[in-house]
């Protein structure tokens, strides 16, 4: 998706319809700023936002996401173009936030065994090194409810039984036993557990 073309189309919608960015931006529940970035093509419309942003440009997600009116020849052929490029769109956005959650721990299990290791082996009096202790298991503690929610939200866990692939409820994956992002789940079709791996896509 050319994101600066979809810009290009929102800003002459808009102003087709006789609205300003303020304007558009009320009847969404957001700020002018983001539409800016929208019509400027730095960003892109959230999901949530799109059927209301059609109802009033009066166009079709289809023709917000080829950033033109689209005829009805073209309308079967762009449609699946436009819905493989959101299924890349969040892989990559699912790769990124692995990525951050691998990052994280990293970070936080470094800082806690670096203030472990001096409070075990500098002289220090017992209540310095108990705070010291605790500063370092801190950021796990605050970092470990977000590691869990990416874990939870991106990509999907396939059933080692049935194969089936889907997104867990976060309590679930919570209290589940794990093995990196291997996770003893219960599958939500066949409704055994086995130890199911994290997977990128809803389908190979």
């Amino acid at each position: 998706m050319d994101q600066i073309k979809i810009g290009t189309f929102i800003a002459a919608r808009r102003k087709a319809a006789g609205l300003t960015q303020l304007q558009l931006a009320e009847r969404l529940g957001i700020t002018d700023r983001a539409v800016s970035k929208w019509e400027t093509g730095r960003a892109m419309p959230d999901a949530s936002l799109m059927l209301d942003l059609c109802q009033i440009l009066e166009i079709t997600v289809n023709d917000l996401l080829c950033g033109e009116v689209v005829t009805v020849e073209r309308y079967d052929r762009e449609m699946e173009q436009n819905l493989l490029g959101l299924v890349e769109q969040k892989q990559e956005a699912d790769r990124r936030l692995l990525r951050l959650e691998t990052v994280m721990s990293f970070v936080c299990i470094g800082v806690l065994l670096a203030l472990a290791a001096i409070a075990a082996y500098v002289p220090m009096q017992e209540w310095l090194r108990l705070t010291l202790v605790g500063i370092g298991v801190a950021p796990l503690v605050v970092a470990v409810p977000f590691m869990i929610k990416i874990e939870q939200s991106a990509g999907y866990y396939e059933c080692a039984r049935c194969h089936h692939r889907y997104v867990p409820q976060y309590k679930n994956v919570f209290i589940s036993a794990h093995l990196g992002r291997t996770r003893y789940l219960r599958c939500p079709v066949c409704k055994k557990r086995s130890w199911q791996k994290k997977k990128l896509s809803k389908d190979e």
